[in-house]
């Protein structure tokens, strides 16, 4: 989609109001269609800015569909890239995603009240906060989307590199027995800071996977160290399968988009085959 300049309006009132217009109905345009629409009143309206300055500021994409259940609980896992990850996520869905946040920064004054609109969820630093592990589960048994990060801490090469996962997401996804969705962000401002994260444009691409399987953890059994190692590997596992499809896609010199709607391609004909008797190789 071209974007038109001050100068091609011929800084004319109407190319304003067009202008205007185009930023207002962006998110309806961009934004993923599947997911039940639960963002309603002012979140609504946040969600829009938020939206708009995804799209406009870091050019979000969205690469094939949005795999998060329309309703129901889940848990939405992804890469940590820079300190406007979670804005970029929120942008890319019309499910309430209330992450875990910072407790310090939650019970700032000026965040406090976007945080309780959000569903946040506050959590030390360390990481070692049992409220914050109960609160995710009540969340997830109300049946709302929690995102977590499970590297724990940023990692700022736009998502060229994976950090080590922390094993409390696994014990959260053993305990709640909910759909855990896979995502991979990139493209992303590769800074740490959070001021540089915001200003800094970018070119910012997120990519959802299929539901991990977790169902031979399923139980209520003790969920001991060895348990929580194996589940952390399987979910960091499905997001590096993400990062790999998609630098191997860019290295053939396809774009992510065209990549997945071929793919999409592939996947009708050969359901057309089989619906018509043959078998495809």
């Amino acid at each position: 989609m071209a974007l038109y300049t001050v100068d091609a309006f011929h800084m004319s009132t109407f190319g304003a109001f067009l202008a205007a217009i185009g930023l207002m109905l962006s998110p309806l345009v961009f934004a993923p269609r599947r997911e039940r629409r639960e963002i309603r009143g002012l979140v609504l309206g946040l969600w829009w800015v938020n939206a708009s300055y995804g799209r406009f500021w870091h050019r979000l994409e969205v690469v094939g569909e949005s795999t998060i259940p329309e309703k129901g609980p889940a848990i939405l896992i992804c890469n940590h890239t820079c300190c406007i990850d979670h804005i970029l996520l929120q942008a890319s869905t019309r499910r309430l995603l209330g992450f875990l946040i910072a407790k310090e920064l939650y019970e700032f004054w000026l965040f406090r009240p976007l945080c309780r609109l959000a569903d946040c969820i506050p959590v030390r630093r360390d990481g070692n906060d049992i409220a914050a592990t109960k609160a995710a589960l009540r969340a997830l048994k109300d049946g709302r989307v929690v995102p977590i990060f499970p590297e724990g801490r940023i990692t700022p090469t736009s998502g060229r590199e994976l950090g080590e996962g922390k094993p409390g997401v696994a014990f959260i996804a053993i305990r709640a027995g909910v759909p855990v969705i896979p995502a991979y962000l990139w493209g992303t401002p590769e800074t740490r800071k959070v001021v540089a994260s915001y200003l800094t444009p970018s070119k910012a691409r997120v990519r959802f996977g299929p539901a991990i399987d977790l169902s031979d953890f399923a139980g209520e059994g003790k969920v001991d160290r060895e348990r929580m190692d194996e589940v952390t590997r399987r979910l960091m596992g499905a997001i590096r399968a993400l990062r790999d499809e998609v630098q191997g896609v860019e290295e053939s010199g396809l774009s992510p988009r065209m990549a997945v709607e071929k793919q999409g391609g592939e996947g009708q004909r050969r359901e057309s085959l089989t619906g018509a008797g043959m078998t495809s190789v």
